[in-house]
């Protein structure tokens, strides 16, 4: 089963960094990008939620929400959990 990753594009998320998590063929490895489906979508509204706790952009894999997430973030935390499974 492929890991689910889906990215913020609300504004906030946009604005903030989730359009550059967009360009993620770029920046993750085969073996990474074989191993999950990664999808934009809607506001999460995790920004009002959160209440300052955590900052956009917010992406969510396997339905768990990460915060202020960046490339090196995003490819390290899918590293993480995909070696976690195997």
């Amino acid at each position: 089963m492929k890991h689910k990753v889906e990215i913020c594009v609300g504004t906030a998320c946009f604005v903030q960094g989730g359009a550059d998590l967009l360009t993620y063929n770029e920046f993750l490895d085969d073996e990474v990008l074989s191993k999950c489906t990664i999808d934009g979508t809607n506001c999460f509204d995790e920004c009002k939620k959160c209440q300052g706790e955590h900052k956009p952009p917010f992406v969510s894999i396997d339905g768990k929400i990460y915060g202020e997430m960046h490339r090196e973030k995003l490819s390290r935390t899918l590293r993480e959990i995909i070696n976690a499974r195997d």
